[in-house]
């Protein structure tokens, strides 16, 4: 008898140990920081000679954003980032490009809106997004527009992909 309740208390354990784990690492709840503005193929934005996917590490802009997301399906931010970038391709080429980058002068936009959470799939504001290990990863469809240099004619777009990291 007393043998069968210990196999039966370390299965238990065993099988709540494993679930409480594989919860608490995709769990969304808590800070997290943009940490990337990733394309893919990257741009040498600041002419330094190094073409980065993170268009973060291209400019000068400051970023403070932070998402918040609360236990009870709340997220937060306090310190929205913001940047217009024009990318033009220079007439006759394939690869050189011409950028003109405004970062946000604005201030501080805060919102808050809920979140539902299924293992490491995240929605709010009505996009999916993937948790993995400590990043969050949220794409934005064509958000990268290449115009002609009259900016008369979009000749591309690419995918946007946001990472967050958390704190």
């Amino acid at each position: 008898m007393s043998k069968l309740l210990f196999i039966l208390c370390f299965a238990l354990l065993l099988f709540t140990s494993c679930s409480s784990e594989d919860n608490d690492d995709l769990s969304v709840v808590g800070t997290w920081k943009l940490t990337a503005w990733d394309v893919v193929g990257g741009f040498d934005i600041n002419n330094d000679g190094t073409v980065s996917t993170n268009i973060l590490d291209e400019i000068e802009c400051v970023n403070n954003e932070t998402l918040i997301f609360e236990p009870n399906g709340v997220m937060s931010s306090n310190k929205t980032f913001s940047l217009d970038i024009d990318i033009t391709l220079l007439e006759g080429t394939t690869d050189e490009y011409v950028f003109n980058v405004m970062c946000d002068q604005e201030g501080v936009i805060g919102f808050a809106t809920t979140y539902s959470q299924n293992g490491d799939t995240l929605i709010f504001n009505d996009k999916e997004s993937t948790i993995k290990g400590d990043q969050l990863f949220r794409v934005l469809k064509e958000a990268i527009t290449i115009y002609n240099t009259g900016f008369t004619e979009v000749l591309a777009t690419k995918d946007l992909t946001l990472v967050y990291t958390k704190q």
